[in-house]
């Protein structure tokens, strides 16, 4: 009775690093595939792959509410009305294949624009140039 024995989890409570960063390793490459796939359905399968990789890594954090109503909501349902749209419109894929070159300028003015805006919204970002007043008291309000 004296003797206590801890059991550590490997997977789920334990926090293994190295399946977390497969998980997001995954995670990012579907995000990546979603946006260059050019067949829709085909993007709407790696849609799926980028909803299930985040509901296991949801899981492994032993979140597992959350990552098991992410399945149902997203994969369930989000994606599988994309799907079946997709499939309802009957898109293809010559239809979808154009030139596209002329868009990079418009893509990279865009992201600047984004980037400045995001940096100069966000007060405690890193790139920050705003600083903020610490000695003012709140004890007044």
């Amino acid at each position: 009775m004296e003797t206590l024995f801890l059991l550590t989890e490997k997977i789920t409570n334990g926090f293994n690093v190295g399946i977390l960063d497969i998980l997001s390793a995954i995670a990012i490459l579907c995000g990546i595939l979603v946006i260059i796939s050019k067949n829709p359905i085909v993007s709407v399968l790696f849609l799926i792959g980028l909803f299930v990789s985040i509901a296991s890594f949801l899981s492994i954090l032993s979140l597992n509410f959350i990552g098991i109503s992410y399945l149902l909501v997203y994969v369930g349902a989000v994606s599988i009305l994309f799907l079946f749209i997709l499939m309802l419109i009957n898109v293809r894929v010559s239809e979808l294949l154009s030139n596209t070159s002329n868009s990079i300028p418009l893509a990279i003015i865009i992201s600047i624009l984004f980037y400045y805006t995001i940096r100069e919204i966000l007060p405690y970002s890193i790139y920050s140039t705003k600083t903020i007043n610490s000695s003012s008291n709140y004890n007044n309000i």
